[in-house]
């Protein structure tokens, strides 16, 4: 009757946990997530990206330089003749200038277009990043907060055999007293108890540790005394079919875009630039060289710059970027093969552990009736102490075993929606 309360208790314990008025899940820490340094990058990179398309947009602004200038020489240009009753003209060594130009592109084919889009997909691939650098965070996470599960099972599982062994001690203890049972049964229970007693001050350090981690991991200080809430498998169903979200995936694309778009920046290269200029000033001398007062003045115009160079070096460049671009394919199969693998190990664990959880189930069943057994052997003094604590010590190690991989399955699952980038709430 004892081992049949001992074992409900512990079911019980198993099923609700820690009394706790604010339990700490998985889905909160996730939501902490958000506030890692790392996710303020992502708010960062957008406003970089806006910024620098706003750069690139500023191709098409006017340019308008306003310019001043003074200078004295040494010499100036002398006429050495004039008609006659008249005097030649003379020209000031000092000189003064003030004037507006402004220069406005008309046609640069495409370039501007192009670096705008370039700016756009840079950006969107390092947000990428750091999605996938949060990703590994999250699996860091899952992997602290399912080891807190597991110690604090394991603990659990000590605390519940020496329960067990302290109420066997005492009915032992009553039949060495009678002289039923010998006293060195008394002592190996007592050195047992002892023994288990002593894992409890490492189990209880593990979990501090791992509060300590989980609490850096989320941002903010977990305490041990907060229960910890697995998971129920019955709320999510992974489904193999799943597409995959990987942020990587968009960092690969955005990364072949912004590719695309250098080369068309390039091809922009083949053609000629064409831009309007005016320029309105004030100063000596002027346009009018024989007028040595100061004057306003005025030009209108149109320029074209054509880079030969630039031209004849746009086709290899653009070739350059295409065979950058297949490297960048070539590490996205890479990274797809890789990450297949892993999801079928991720499949196979799954399932080898719903199998182990079924051979749990019935090992433990069988070695709770062992240990019954063993027990009223112990009690009529047909047994020591010695093989009945080997027998109580396997039916909690296969206790804490089917825990384990309880635990274990439903991590595997979770463990698998984040490999595929899903979440699993």
């Amino acid at each position: 009757m004892k081992r049949d309360i001992s074992f409900l208790v512990f079911l019980l314990i198993s099923t609700v946990g820690f009394t706790q008025e604010n339990p700490v899940t998985l889905e909160y820490c996730y939501e902490q997530i958000a506030d890692y340094p790392l996710a303020n990058k992502t708010a960062i990179q957008k406003k970089i990206i806006n910024l620098n398309r706003q750069i690139a947009q500023s191709g098409w602004y006017p340019d308008i330089q306003l310019s001043a200038s003074t200078s004295y020489q040494s010499d100036v240009t002398s006429v050495p003749f004039a008609a006659p009753g008249t005097s030649p003209p003379t020209f000031s060594k000092d000189h003064y200038n003030i004037s507006v130009d402004i220069n406005q592109t008309i046609f640069e084919g495409g370039r501007i277009g192009s670096l705008k889009n370039l700016k756009t997909k840079t950006g969107k691939a390092e947000i990428a990043a750091i999605e996938g650098e949060l990703l590994q965070i999250r699996s860091q996470v899952e992997q602290v907060y399912f080891g807190i599960l597991y110690m604090q099972k394991k603990k659990e599982s000590v605390e519940l055999l020496i329960q067990d062994m302290k109420e066997q001690l005492s009915s032992v203890d009553s039949r060495v007293r009678n002289g039923v049972l010998l006293p060195g049964n008394a002592l190996v229970l007592r050195a047992e108890i002892l023994k288990a007693g002593q894992q409890l001050p490492q189990i209880s350090h593990d979990i501090e540790s791992g509060y300590d981690v989980l609490g850096e991991l989320i941002g903010e200080k977990v305490s041990s005394a907060e229960e910890l809430v697995l998971p129920d498998l019955k709320d999510f169903e992974p489904d193999q079919k799943n597409e995959i979200i990987r942020p990587e995936f968009e960092a690969f694309n955005a990364r072949i875009e912004s590719l695309e778009s250098q080369i068309k920046i390039t091809e922009a290269d083949r053609f000629p630039t064409l831009a309007v200029f005016g320029k309105a000033a004030y100063g000596r001398p002027g346009l009018n060289a024989f007028d040595d007062d100061l004057q306003e003045y005025w030009l209108i115009g149109m320029k074209a710059q054509w880079n030969f160079k630039s031209w004849s070096n746009a086709g290899k460049k653009a070739e350059v970027i295409a065979l950058q671009q297949k490297n960048v394919k070539a590490d996205e199969e890479a990274f797809n093969r890789q990450l297949n693998a892993t999801l079928k190990q991720a499949e196979q664990q799954i399932e080898m552990l719903r199998e182990q959880i079924e051979h749990d189930e019935e090992i433990l069943a069988l070695r709770s009736d062992i240990v019954k057994e063993k027990e009223n052997l112990l009690n009529q003094g047909i047994i020591t102490s010695t093989e009945y604590i080997t027998e109580l010590n396997a039916e909690h190690q296969a206790q804490l075993d089917l825990e384990q991989h309880r635990i274990q399955l439903v991590q595997a699952n979770i463990d698998y929606l984040t490999k595929k980038g899903i979440s699993w709430n």
